[in-house]
């Protein structure tokens, strides 16, 4: 197994002394807090893989470079960098909308939720045909170590990363106090349906047919009418 460095960036990355972890959780530990597995590219080009074992010594067997050709040989290096910090939320959804806020840590998080917090990745329900499509809307998020793409029947989703309540099965989590808010509010509005209501013209023992909504049937007693024919 590889051993990367942990690092804030590229060039940091490649200090001799920067500290290194085999696993995401070593890395964890290192860092304070979520880290994820960055894949960068050397600024330099060149002209062959020879000239960039020369300038990369440990181009070979170490696991941490990879020698690609784009329009010319380049070199890609992979060290694990912080994440940011994450949105946290109670829903995938919520942690891309509204969040309450981000957290780096379990300890901040909970002071946002006002319980235990635990990081999830969640996929979102919308799907791309390319990756293009989705970076396009998510690669910010994608690149910074927020979320990541995952392939979904054929295509490609996005999955955020953010930090939800965690506690017992059955047992709804305390709202924290923007919520308690939001929700009050949201009792106090008036209730609207998406379209004014219809006539209420059906009687107690009447129903309306199902292949024709304009015919009403009898279901005990009376007589079965069109709409607008009294």
């Amino acid at each position: 197994m590889s051993i990367f460095p942990l690092a804030a960036n590229l060039a940091a990355a490649r200090d001799p002394n920067a500290p290194r972890a085999r696993t995401e959780d070593e890395a964890t530990t290192l860092a304070g807090g979520p880290v994820f597995l960055a894949v960068e590219e050397l600024p330099q080009e060149f002209e062959t893989p020879d000239a960039a074992e020369k300038a990369v010594p440990e181009l070979y067997g170490t696991g941490l470079y990879e020698l690609i050709w784009r329009e010319g040989w380049r070199v890609v290096m992979r060290y694990w960098r912080p994440a940011p910090p994450a949105p946290v939320a109670r829903t995938g959804e919520a942690a891309v909308k509204k969040p309450l806020g981000r957290a780096r840590t379990p300890e901040e998080a909970r002071k946002l939720l006002q319980s235990p917090a635990e990081l999830t990745t969640e996929v979102l329900p919308k799907l791309y045909a390319d990756h293009k499509q989705l970076m396009r809307r998510w690669g910010a998020l994608v690149k910074s170590g927020g979320g990541e793409i995952v392939e979904r029947e054929g295509k490609f989703a996005f999955a955020i990363t953010y930090w939800r309540p965690m506690h017992a099965p059955g047992i709804a989590a305390p709202l924290a106090p923007v919520e308690r808010i939001e929700l009050a509010e949201r009792v106090l509005a008036p209730m609207r349906g998406p379209e004014p209501q219809a006539e209420l013209d059906i009687g107690l023992f009447e129903d309306q047919a199902p292949e024709n909504p304009n015919v009403v049937l009898v279901t005990e007693e009376g007589d079965g009418r069109f709409r607008g024919s009294e």
